[in-house]
């Protein structure tokens, strides 16, 4: 992966099958990004008033001091998206942040090269992600992030590579 001032990455893992890199940015989320986002972070939804009480709260975090909300985006489309909230602690320091949600959107191609090369496009884009939500606690005043399950669980080797460490039930990275 490669990264620029400004947040525009490439992937050049995609080098080895024959599609080109993928280039992507991870930016704030904004009012027209909801509905993708919340397509990516529900795989399968129950109900469709589910899914549109998800959006609401997830439009409603955008305004939230106290949380962060950011999407990966790559030739317009919204691919990936995090959550981080803030919350007060008394041990560590003032503030902790708690990654709630972080999802990339799923392959759809059935080749084998295409997969794989897929497959570290989706760890790169998932890295960059918590990479920026980490910052955004940091630059929030918070000495610590935690991450809770089900999400320690399912993205343990991801989340290991970036910096986190078990810490009793969940996974935590010290930043102050």
């Amino acid at each position: 992966m490669v990264c620029f001032l400004g947040y525009v990455c490439s992937i050049r893992a995609a080098s080895r099958s024959r599609e080109a890199p993928v280039e992507y940015h991870v930016r704030s989320a904004r009012l027209t990004d909801v509905d993708a986002a919340i397509r990516i972070l529900m795989r399968d939804p129950a109900t469709t008033d589910e899914q549109r009480d998800d959006a609401d709260r997830l439009r409603n975090l955008l305004f939230v001091p106290s949380a962060t909300v950011v999407v990966a985006e790559a030739e317009r489309r919204v691919i990936g998206v995090g959550v981080l909230s803030i919350r007060p602690a008394v041990h560590s320091g003032p503030f902790i942040g708690v990654i709630d949600e972080l999802g990339v959107e799923a392959a759809r191609t059935e080749e084998r090269a295409a997969r794989a090369a897929d497959a570290a496009q989706r760890r790169a884009i998932g890295a960059s992600i918590a990479e920026h939500l980490v910052v955004s606690a940091r630059n929030k005043g918070c000495t610590r992030v935690d991450v809770t399950d089900p999400l320690a669980s399912a993205e343990l080797a991801l989340l290991k590579r970036a910096g986190f460490g078990r810490r009793g039930p969940l996974l935590s990275r010290a930043i102050g």
